[in-house]
């Protein structure tokens, strides 16, 4: 399976329910769960852990 590394403003924007974003990234990231693998790394990981 190809690898789809995952922008921090998408995991903040599930994480947070954000009003404008959320509808289209939880929606984006189930599609692509679905495909590939998702992953980030370790300045994504450090971005949303603050």
């Amino acid at each position: 399976m190809k690898e789809i590394l995952v922008d921090s403003n998408v995991i903040l924007d599930v994480v947070t329910e954000d009003k404008r974003w959320y509808e289209w990234s939880s929606a984006t990231l189930s599609k692509l769960a679905g495909e590939h693998v998702l992953v980030i790394n370790q300045v994504i990981y450090a971005e949303v852990s603050i």
